[in-house]
């Protein structure tokens, strides 16, 4: 279970280092919005962990198992991503901090340091969503026919 998830947590956060990279390129990223598709991206990377875990133990995939696994693949993912862009936004681009601070995403009072603040924001964003797509996947993989209960 573990291994699946860190492997698949890896694979997603070199996706999502390459979206920002490609939408860096572009010179898209400066837009905060284009973030929701962090979110399909971790998805995707979860589902696929479920999926691959689920295929491991044939089929038989225990609920809180799956969570696990997609769990741990969230945080794996965030992690990563977000020491990536700390990195990257102190070494590289100290623009980009000036942009994404001006969010102001804790307030004015904030005594922390803008870094500080964009790598809390990146880990609740990654952890609360990424366990909720876990959870939703679940629903879908808990079954092994991959039926809704009371259907045809």
């Amino acid at each position: 279970m573990e291994k699946t998830g860190l492997k698949y947590g890896i694979f997603t956060a070199l996706a999502l280092v390459a979206y920002f990279l490609l939408m860096k390129l572009l010179g898209l990223a400066h837009i905060i919005e284009l973030r929701f598709l962090n979110g399909l991206i971790l998805a995707g990377g979860i589902v696929m962990a479920i999926k691959n875990y689920k295929q491991s133990v044939d089929g038989m995939i225990r609920y809180f198992k799956g969570l696990g696994v997609g769990t741990i693949t969230a945080i794996t993912a965030t992690v990563l991503f977000a020491v990536f862009m700390l990195l990257y936004i102190k070494l590289f681009d100290t623009k980009m901090l000036e942009v994404l601070s001006a969010e102001r995403y804790f307030g004015e009072r904030m005594t922390v340091t803008p870094g500080v603040v964009i790598f809390m924001v990146l880990m609740v964003e990654g952890l609360i969503s990424g366990f909720l797509i876990s959870f939703i996947a679940m629903q879908y993989f808990k079954r092994q026919d991959h039926k809704v209960p009371g259907s045809p």
